[in-house]
């Protein structure tokens, strides 16, 4: 009697040419860690040497099941296998459903890599097995003309809570590799690959475990139990799959294993398994490529702007809560032609959100909006899962599985739903979906009749919600139309808004520059000279005219045009502060400018109006001349009102023409809004005299009638809506000179600019802080593996002459960047829990060490005082620490261009500790604003320094002063105690 033959090659054609690509066969994976009751299942992968180790913390294998079901092809389950006994999982677990019915799990490794070495310990009935180690090249199952009863895989069973080493591993592949020269027909060329495979297979599973202690609940030691994968080298494929080709779309690995598990819908079950991908793009940086905060959150599908949840029963019908901008349709029915007729893929859950694509339209900030639209373009869609796990591969934003990225090509206001648009889940299970059946390669749900139903309701349920929700004229559309012309007309606005703030905005901004440019000039001050060295020459000229008659009248012109001249000049630096809001730097230079002008009126402008005066009658009584004084005031007077009178002029002819352009307006829009009533109401009685009515049946009566009234009424209340608004407007127009709405908005975007800046200022110091942690603790770890590698090539250095000079150099330059490292040792506030004592002297010497290399290459000294040196502090060298250093960084700044002596000293003033330098100051203008987040003259700066400085002092009972400015001397700084009066 003849028997089939199972040709090695069948292992070949079941796993890597099944499997549609190297993300799902991480995905079975994954699934197979979940049916063995892992709680964690972990990915580390390494790019370097290209090691992928896959680790679960799972009820493990003892060496009979994995002999009779991990190397058996095809078995039903893992925990129900007719062939074995049904085991348990962990007495303090719930049953869970299998996910891996096929048995190719196992076989998909494949296509990570050529060759795997599997080991796993199983605790059973509270004991621990020992663990069991087995490796298999892949290869080997490409040989034409074997069977599988030809092949040997390596396994070897370890006792005690131990791994195996370095060298047991080596065994093993020695074991393969004698089993391959064994085979008779092997192919010389894949003998050869095989061979060059194994040769580069050298791991350690005690170092592997070592450096990954970092999730110490996954080592097989100590009483560990579950199953690792150790693959190497892993195909370079795996790479291009999670780079991916473009940044603006997930890569396929995040499109496979981003939502493993349903975490982004408010009030999702706890998944009972978690996963990790770490990505090491070097031996110690890695990225969690599926961290769940990279998939999508409860918050943001709370934030979206409509949300539509509920169940699908046995017959296909819907019923569930539709959300449309906040307003909620509850117990909304969506039918399916069922004919009453329970469906074969019964039924299941749907929750799901949906963003509108336009800012303009979005309840969502404008931040929030362009983070969660990026994210919805990378892998927006409509999830499924399957007893809370995915299936694939439902959710790719290239899978149209439903037609509606077919449907909105067609029109995208007519259908609404884009899979880049809406996040959310379907779910699924194995009791109530029992037909739902998955591929045999993980490419979907098998197309059978269930299928089918399935699709074909949500369809229908897509179809029916665009038509109900979303579309011009459907039943429930009018909240969703309502809202986003409001949100458009007021986007609108805040655009109009916006660009007109801009622009008055800049010409403010370049006003106030342009003062301040002229003033550190001298410029006002040499105007001023101008007119009075003419105002000389005129009157040198006036005292060569004979005719007394004539001299006066010229003295008098040459009066008038002189204090004309002055006028324009004054006028030439005044600036108008437009009604906006305005940021607290622009604010603080309208300050500036407003005390700059009224020392320039002081000390420039009415003094040279005083000597104008007193030159003209002082030349008018040397020529004995009589000036008529009242005529001399009532030509001055005259100059004053000719100038209002043009002003006012131009403002009245403005104004004038900007009422008759809103009365013009305002006419046509009332004349229109009562037109598109009388419209709407002569299209209802078109209707109705249309109708029929003695055919209509009464329910059909009242439907009818209902919804012509409605047609009227919606036309009635949006114009009135409308009319009301324009009439709001033309009453907020005040003309009593009390405070006006223009006054009101000034107030409002002045507290919104404000706040917005405290809040950027914020954020950045967040980001600041820890940034400066990351690279703290990166910078530890690297530093501690240079230490131990130094030490090695010591040793080597030690017994090689030509390697002692290489050795010194890369010894030196290491030495000067591990003294930096030990330098910011003091700025550490988490080594310094309590106060400590420390002198002037200890940072006196910090600074010296810290900047010794900068202050060497700018010739600057830093002086400390006999006093300081002997000063004693307690505290918190976290706190005073990083503010000398911020001084003294800033000194050098600004001392190491000049010419003269650069010096900075440190000195005591009484209990007050000192920080001056002799480099050129800061002006009185810019006296508080040093200590404003974001102040900063320096180029590239970013105005953090004195304000943290500030801060931190004050948090310990000090405070940072700039004391008054000397006659040629530079910034002094002062730390004293706090007292309330600095506030």
């Amino acid at each position: 009697m003849a028997k089939f033959k199972t040709r090695a090659r069948t292992v070949d054609m079941l796993g890597r040419q099944q499997i549609a690509g190297i993300p799902t066969a991480i995905s079975e994976l994954f699934k197979n860690a979940h049916d063995a009751y892992a709680d964690n299942v972990e990915i580390d992968f390494y790019r370097s040497d290209l090691l992928f180790v896959l680790r679960d913390n799972g009820i493990g294998m003892t060496r009979e099941e994995f002999e009779s079901r991990w190397l058996t092809i095809g078995t039903e389950s893992k925990l129900n296998s007719n062939a074995m006994p049904i085991l348990q999982p962990f007495p303090t677990k719930k049953r869970r459903p299998m996910l891996g019915e096929k048995g190719i799990g196992r076989l998909s490794i494949a296509i990570i890599g050529p060759q795997v070495l599997v080991m796993t310990r199983a605790k059973r009935d509270g004991k621990s097995h020992n663990l069991i180690a087995a490796f298999l090249n892949w290869g080997i199952f490409e040989v034409p003309g074997i069977n599988l009863e030809d092949i040997d895989i390596p396994i070897r069973e370890f006792t005690g809570d131990t791994l195996p080493t370095g060298e047991d591993i080596l065994e093993m592949v020695d074991e393969f590799k004698t089993n391959l020269k064994q085979i008779k027909k092997e192919d010389e060329k894949i003998k050869k690959r095989i061979e060059l495979e194994l040769l580069s297979f050298t791991v350690n599973p005690f170092d592997i475990d070592a450096y990954l202690k970092n999730t110490d609940c996954l080592s097989l030691r100590y009483g560990g139990t579950g199953t690792q994968f150790i693959i190497k080298p892993a195909t370079e494929l795996l790479i291009a799959d999670i780079v991916g080709s473009s940044k603006e779309k997930a890569s396929p690995l995040e499109k496979a294993l981003l939502g493993f598990t349903n975490t982004m819908t408010p009030g999702h079950e706890q998944p009972v398994i978690d996963c990790a991908f770490r990505d090491y793009s070097t031996d110690t940086i890695f990225v969690d490529l599926i961290d769940k905060n990279r998939f999508f959150t409860p918050t943001e599908f709370i934030n979206a702007d409509h949300h539509i949840t509920g169940e699908f029963d046995q017959y296909g019908q819907f019923k569930g809560t539709i959300s449309i901008y906040g307003e909620e349709y509850k117990n909304h029915v969506v039918p399916w032609k069922s004919q009453g007729m329970v469906t074969k893929c019964g039924p299941f859950k749907i929750a799901f959100a949906d963003v509108q694509g336009n800012l303009r339209e979005s309840t969502i900030p404008m931040e929030e909006w362009n983070a969660l639209t990026t994210k919805m373009d990378r892998q927006g869609g409509l999830y499924v899962f399957k007893n809370g796990i995915r299936i694939l591969p439902y959710g790719d934003t290239d899978y149209d599985w439903v037609g509606m990225e077919y449907r909105r090509t067609k029109s995208a206001s007519f259908y609404h739903f884009s899979h880049r648009r809406i996040f959310g889940a379907i779910e699924i299970s194995n009791e109530n979906n029992p037909d739902l059946k998955e591929k045999a390669g993980r490419e979907g749900f098998s197309e059978n009749i269930a299928y089918r139903q399935l699709k074909s309701i949500l369809e229908n349920f897509f179809l029916q919600l665009a038509a109900d929700f979303f579309r011009e004229g459907g039943a429930k559309a009018g909240q969703f139309i309502d809202k986003k012309d409001h949100f458009r007309k007021l986007h609108k606005a805040e655009e109009k808004r916006a660009r007109l703030i801009s622009v008055r905005k800049g010409q403010f901004e370049s006003e106030l520059e342009r003062f301040f440019r002229l003033y550190d000039e001298s410029a006002p001050e040499k105007d001023a000279i101008k007119i009075t060295e003419q105002l000389t020459q005129n009157l040198n000229r006036v005292r060569e005219i004979k005719n007394p008659h004539q001299a006066a009248k010229e003295l008098m012109i040459i009066e008038e045009q002189s204090v004309q001249k002055l006028r324009e000049l004054i006028s030439k630096y005044k600036i108008t502060k437009p009604k906006i809001g305005l940021s607290n730097k622009t604010l603080k230079d309208w300050v500036d400018y407003e005390n700059a002008m009224i020392g320039i009126l002081e000390k420039v402008f009415q003094p040279t109006q005083e000597l104008i005066e007193q030159e003209i009658t002082a030349a008018a009584k040397e020529a004995r001349l009589e000036l008529d004084r009242r005529l001399r005031i009532e030509n001055a007077l005259k100059a004053c009102e000719k100038e209002a009178t043009t002003l006012t002029n131009i403002e009245t002819k403005k104004t004038r023409e900007s009422l008759l352009t809103v009365a013009a307006e305002t006419k046509k829009a009332i004349s229109m809004s009562f037109s598109n009533v009388k419209d709407e109401i002569a299209k209802v009685f078109s209707e109705f005299n249309s109708l029929n009515i003695t055919e209509f049946p009464d329910d059909k009566i009242v439907e009818k009638r209902t919804q012509l009234e409605l047609q009227i009424e919606d036309v009635s209340t949006r114009e009135g809506n409308f009319l009301i608004g324009i009439r709001n407007q033309l009453d907020a127009i005040r003309l009593d000179g009390d405070i006006t709405q223009l006054d009101q908005l000034e107030a409002l975007e002045q507290k919104v600019i404000t706040l917005e800046e405290a809040a950027d200022a914020d954020l950045q110091l967040t980001q600041m802080g820890m940034a400066i942690e990351v690279i703290n603790h990166e910078f530890n770890s690297s530093i501690t593996g240079v230490r131990n590698r130094l030490r090695e090539l010591k040793a080597w250095a030690d017994l090689n002459e030509g390697l002692e000079e290489v050795y010194s150099g890369i010894r030196d330059s290491f030495d000067h960047l591990d003294s930096y490292l030990t330098l910011f040792t003091p700025l550490h506030r988490r080594l310094y829990r309590t106060e400590t004592t420390f002198e002037g002297a200890d940072i006196s010497k910090y600074l010296n060490d810290l900047f010794g290399e900068r202050l060497k290459r700018h010739s600057i000294e830093i002086k400390s005082s006999k006093a300081f040196l002997n000063k004693s502090v307690t505290g918190y060298p976290s706190s005073f620490y990083p503010v000398f250093v911020n001084l003294v960084d800033n000194a050098i700044f600004w001392l190491k261009n000049r010419t003269a002596e650069k010096i900075i000293q440190l000195d005591i003033d009484g209990d007050d500790m000192i920080i001056s330098d002799t480099g050129p100051g800061i002006s009185g203008r810019d006296r508080e604003s040093i200590f404003e987040l974001g102040f900063t003259r320096k180029p590239g700066g970013r105005g953090m320094g004195l304000y943290i400085s500030r801060n931190v002092l004050q948090r310990v009972g000090y405070t940072l002063i700039l004391d008054q400015q000397k006659a040629e001397k530079g910034a002094t700084f002062r730390i004293a105690l706090y007292q309330e009066e600095d506030k």
